[in-house]
């Protein structure tokens, strides 16, 4: 990967937003692991002209690939809820939103009369809100199409983390992925015509194959396996646990075998 080539592939776009860009898919190709081997293998098999690709599909709508709001991730482009809010600004500049999640002990009431939508949350503890005692989240928008709100329980957000193709980007970052997840929703079910392509790629990291009956727990310890002998010594010892668990150690297979063809050579 040549960052150079990568900014001769991309002409026709702001050169700091471009420069930028290149510096970030260089940090993914060239950073290491502490035995020194590359920290993101995917990133080996990937040419400039992809990465050029990439960062226009991201340009479409707009945006602008800043590896911050906007990352690379083995299983495709991610967009964090900064990114939906910007995206809504761009389209709709006089909107307001307000995205927020509902903890035990809260003081949360909502009602639409009209079309106006009143809420109230009064946070009763914000130094002691965990994932165990979330109770659903909250996206209200404003702008000239109108008002809405989208409300998502826990066991909604706990679905989708558990069509993620990855959990360790929810377990590090439970508090951002929980509220994108709600901010996504909304977007998906009152500006669906703006966020078609955020959408199709933002999904890339989704699979919806993925048992949602399957505790989070041992989906964890499944996502957490990355060799083929390890989890074939986990089923053995796990297998009683139902057909749910044996389709999730499948589909954890399948990837472990996608990320060992991905490994450079020595």
């Amino acid at each position: 990967m040549n960052k150079d080539n990568i900014i001769k592939l991309l002409p026709d776009y702001v050169p700091e937003q471009v420069e930028s860009f290149a510096a970030y898919c260089m940090r993914l190709y060239l950073e290491r692991d502490k035995s020194g081997k590359p920290k993101n293998a995917w990133m080996q098999q990937k040419t400039d002209e992809q990465m050029a690709t990439l960062f226009k599909r991201v340009a479409k709508d707009g945006m602008v690939f800043d590896g911050i709001h906007i990352t690379l991730q083995a299983t495709g482009i991610s967009y964090d809820y900064i990114a939906y809010k910007n995206k809504m600004f761009i389209s709709y500049p006089e909107s307001t939103i307000d995205v927020g999640l509902v903890y035990e002990g809260d003081d949360f009431k909502v009602s639409k009369e009209t079309g106006s939508v009143m809420y109230h949350h009064n946070v009763s503890d914000p130094f002691g809100q965990t994932p165990d005692n979330l109770k659903g989240g909250y996206c209200i928008i404003k702008n000239k199409r109108g008002e809405f709100i989208t409300l998502l329980s826990k066991d909604d957000i706990e679905k989708h983390r558990k069509v993620a193709k990855t959990d360790y980007i929810w377990k590090d970052w439970f508090t951002e992925m929980a509220t994108k997840t709600v901010i996504k929703k909304a977007c998906k079910l009152h500006f669906s015509d703006i966020y078609q392509n955020i959408e199709k790629m933002d999904n890339e990291n989704y699979d919806l194959e993925n048992p949602l009956e399957l505790d989070l727990k041992t989906k964890q310890e499944i996502d957490g396996i990355c060799d083929i002998e390890a989890l074939k010594k986990y089923y053995l010892e796990n297998k009683g646990r139902g057909k749910e668990f044996g389709k999730y150690v499948t589909i954890r297979k399948q990837q472990i075998n996608e990320d060992t063809q991905l490994q450079p050579a020595e």
